[in-house]
């Protein structure tokens, strides 16, 4: 992934927003779209293409749960060709529905860097 990825954020904690959007603006990304709940997660699906997202970054548990984070990384995949799912959790086991599966906070610092090297 080039060090310029259009990334679409759907974090619901609005501290882990703010500085997952630092740390990527700081590696060379842009954040082009972002979402604090399921619903606003799934509206944001639809401009997806429009805005050339290429990375996803998306919490497993929003508003309504485990189900949240499966839900719109399906739909992406389905929406946008080619589009890389970040799914970030703060469960130990490795999700099945992202390309790469950080834990949050943990892995927070080198969110920007793993997504360069997707």
């Amino acid at each position: 992934m080039p060090c310029n990825a259009k990334i679409f954020i759907a974090e619901d904690e609005g501290h882990l927003l703010k500085i997952e959007k630092i740390i990527l603006k700081l590696a060379g990304h842009e954040v082009v779209l972002e979402a604090r709940s399921l619903d606003k997660a799934l509206d944001n699906v639809n401009l997806a293409k429009t805005k050339e997202v290429t990375v996803a970054v998306i919490d497993e548990h929003l508003d309504n749960g485990p189900g949240d984070g499966p839900k719109i990384a399906q739909d992406l995949k389905n929406k946008v060709p080619g589009i890389k799912i970040v799914a970030f959790s703060a469960s130990d086991e490795p999700t099945e529905w992202g390309h790469l599966n950080l834990r949050k906070p943990q892995d927070i610092i080198g969110l920007g860097e793993n997504i360069t090297a997707l």
